[in-house]
Formats: structure tokens, C-alpha cells, sequence
């Protein structure tokens, strides 16, 4: 196996969370992982890393090895990429991630280093003022140049990433589910529209049906890949303060679009204001942010 496909075999144990990974990753390394084979030797290292020895057997399983080489394989032939840390391609802002992914698939390409990328985020049941501001800072950035990350999920994400496109600009979308597996289907076009001139990205390998537990670990990488972040619309406790939240811990720029004070699909913005974040009250603000990170 190359390297990348090593990563991919740990990366697909799906019994074993990314944050057991992580401990087991910084305790003994990835090679001394893929030379295991004796499931009672390895009990007693994966009690050292709070890992349940149960979980041993998956490690050590031959057949598991040899199922996800065939996937690896098949993803390949079917012109999906992928990266591992190892690799020179990986982006250097998902390695100051706690847990980092062990490894991206993708189709299109990835964003580089040095491009300009704002994070969009807000609420999938959006209101027609939301839904102009999708269009109307996604048309923005992409006449600026400026490339808009986001979750391709319906509202305020779909459509920014549709305005982006519209504009001729760049876009990348990162899925909770496997880069094969177009969802919400109603962005079928978007999805396929992405890799055009962006990428379609995932942590899940190829194949993997969307999954709740999925959509907020997403969202770190969403973050983790801008250089600051727009929330556009969201109730009070909406899932898209789940990517600001990490953005703040990752020390990112915060930036929401004022909404009325009496809509209820504003308090997360107006919350999110009254918390520190710069209010957008226009692409200028928008661009001007960026710019001041990016230069």
C-alpha cells in the first residue's frame, strides 16, 4: 500500500472515532499501526490511549485490509483523488486542526495555500431576505476573486455557491458524505457544476451515504479552510453557529449580516454581532476582511 492508502485503510474503520485515531496517530505512528496483527498484543496499547481493546480485532482484520484496498483502488479508477497528511498537496491549514482528517478525497481540485477563501454559512429554511444575501454576497466574491467554501446544503449554502458559479467564480463544497454521493439531491446540478473550476471534498471515503454525525464534524473543515467566515442568516441555536463556533476556536474572522431585530431568522446574526463578530452590511465589508487576512 502507498501511503495515502494507508491512510485511507485507518481512515475507514469507522468503528474506532477520528479522535481515537488522533491519540493512537500521536502515540506509535501510523506505520507501527499498519504492522499490527496479533489482537491481544495491541489490548494492551490501545488501554494506553483510552482506545476500547474490543476495537483491536478491526486493526488486526485482514479481510477489513484487503475491502478497503479495493475501495481505494476503485475510487482511483474512477477519477477520484485523495491525500493524506504525508502528502506535499495536503492543505497546511487543515494541519493546525486538533484532529486532523486522515485523509481527503475529492474531485475537482483543492484550494491552494495562498487563495482567498471565505467560509458562507446560514440556515437551511432561510427566508427570501436570506436568500437575496446568498445571491447577492455570492456574486460578490466571485467578482472579486475572492472563493467561497460552504456545505452545498439547501438555503443559504446552495444558493451563495449557485451565485458564485453564476459569476464565473470559484466554489468549493465540503460533503458529509462521500465525494461520489451527491447530496441534498436537489443541488444535483450544483454538485456537478462544483469541480468545474472548485472541488468536491470529503474526510468520509467514497461510497459513504450521508450520516448525521457526519455534517457537524464537516464543519471544522469548512472552517479550518477560510480565511474568515460569513453568516448570512440562522435562528438562535441554528446547526451553521456549529461552523462559526469552530471558526472562533480556530481563530478566525467573524463576520454576519444584520437582519431585523423582530426575525426570528436574525438572532444568530444579530447574536453573533452583539458577540464581536463585524457586521456585513455589504460585499465592501466583505472583500476589505479577506484582503486584510490575505495579502
Amino acid at each position: 500500500m502507498n501511503r495515502t492508502e494507508i491512510y485511507h485503510w485507518f481512515n475507514s474503520i469507522t468503528q474506532i472515532s477520528p479522535e481515537e485515531k488522533s491519540a493512537l496517530l500521536n502515540t506509535f505512528g501510523i506505520d507501527e499501526i499498519l504492522s499490527w496483527n496479533d489482537e491481544d498484543k495491541i489490548g494492551g496499547y490501545l488501554k494506553e490511549t483510552a482506545v476500547d481493546p474490543i476495537k483491536a480485532g478491526i486493526i488486526c482484520n485482514k479481510k477489513f485490509r484487503e475491502d478497503s484496498r479495493r475501495v481505494f483502488e476503485n475510487a482511483v479508477n474512477r477519477g477520484i483523488c485523495s491525500v493524506c497528511p504525508e502528502d506535499g498537496e495536503y492543505p497546511v491549514k487543515l494541519k493546525e486542526l486538533y484532529v486532523m482528517p486522515l485523509c481527503l478525497y475529492y474531485i475537482g481540485r483543492l484550494p491552494e495555500n495562498t487563495e482567498p477563501i471565505l467560509a458562507v454559512v446560514g440556515s437551511r429554511q432561510c427566508s427570501d431576505y436570506g436568500l437575496r444575501m446568498s445571491g447577492y454576497f455570492g456574486r460578490g466574491m466571485a467578482v472579486n476573486r475572492i472563493s467561497v467554501i460552504s456545505g452545498m446544503a439547501l438555503g443559504i449554502d446552495g444558493e451563495t455557491q449557485k451565485a458564485v458559479l453564476e459569476r464565473g467564480g470559484t466554489t468549493y463544497a465540503v460533503l458529509g458524505s462521500g465525494v461520489d454521493v451527491p447530496y441534498p439531491l436537489q443541488n444535483l446540478e450544483l454538485y456537478k457544476s462544483i469541480p468545474v473550476k472548485g472541488g468536491l471534498i470529503s474526510e468520509v471515503p467514497p461510497g459513504s451515504e450521508p450520516s448525521a454525525i457526519n455534517f457537524p464534524r464537516r464543519n471544522r473543515i469548512i472552517s479550518a479552510l477560510s480565511d474568515g467566515i460569513l453568516l448570512i442568516e440562522a435562528k438562535f441555536r441554528s446547526g451553521a453557529l456549529i461552523t462559526v463556533n469552530y471558526g472562533l476556536e480556530q481563530g478566525k474572522e467573524i463576520m454576519a449580516v444584520p437582519g431585523r431585530i423582530e426575525d426570528i431568522m436574525s438572532e444568530g446574526c444579530l447574536d453573533m454581532i452583539r458577540s464581536g463578530a463585524s457586521p456585513a452590511t455589504c460585499v465592501e465589508d466583505v472583500v476589505k476582511m479577506i484582503k486584510g487576512i490575505v495579502k
